[in-house]
């Protein structure tokens, strides 16, 4: 062990109060102060790519967001026509029930309710044989005219059965 009378004279060691001073001081010095971001080395530059981060995906999202809403609204009108018969049909079958999972005793009604879903079917057939027909890119006159029809006639049917009383919502 090390005793410091070998090494130094006694006016050169530190008396007991300058020995303290001495000692708090090195500990201020190499004590860390514990921050809300300790663990981090430079919070400033952190926070500065936190928030460069939020601004990027932010603008990002806006530009996709426009881009889509862009090409939507370059769609000629009779390819918005039917994506809007599409959707009202999708968002009419999504409210009311299942006809598929009508009660036993309204099936027994004549074959009607039978006759009305069987309807509905093949025209759920023709749409989708008729969509994949054109693919959104043939604009004839026809064969949109014809699929607006098919539409038209599906939600009629609809519209009948919940004013007959055959769907109950």
């Amino acid at each position: 062990m090390i005793h410091p009378d070998k090494f130094y004279r006694p006016d050169e060691l530190p008396d007991e109060r300058t020995r303290q001073r001495l000692w708090r001081g090195i500990e201020k010095q190499t004590k860390q102060a514990r921050s809300f971001l300790s663990f981090i080395s430079d919070a400033r530059s952190f926070a500065y790519g936190i928030a460069a981060t939020v601004l990027l995906y932010l603008s990002t999202v806006g530009a996709i967001t426009i881009v889509k809403d862009s090409i939507q609204n370059a769609q000629p009108a009779v390819v918005q026509v039917d994506q809007a018969y599409q959707s009202a049909i999708k968002a009419f079958e999504q409210i009311m029930p299942r006809l598929v999972a009508a009660p036993r005793e309204q099936q027994d009604q004549g074959g009607e309710l039978l006759a009305r879903k069987d309807q509905i079917l093949m025209i759920d057939k023709a749409i989708e044989e008729l969509r994949q027909e054109t693919k959104n890119n043939d604009l004839s006159p026809i064969k949109r005219t014809r699929l607006r029809q098919l539409y038209s006639m599906k939600l009629q049917i609809l519209i009948d059965m919940i004013d007959n009383g055959e769907i109950e919502l």
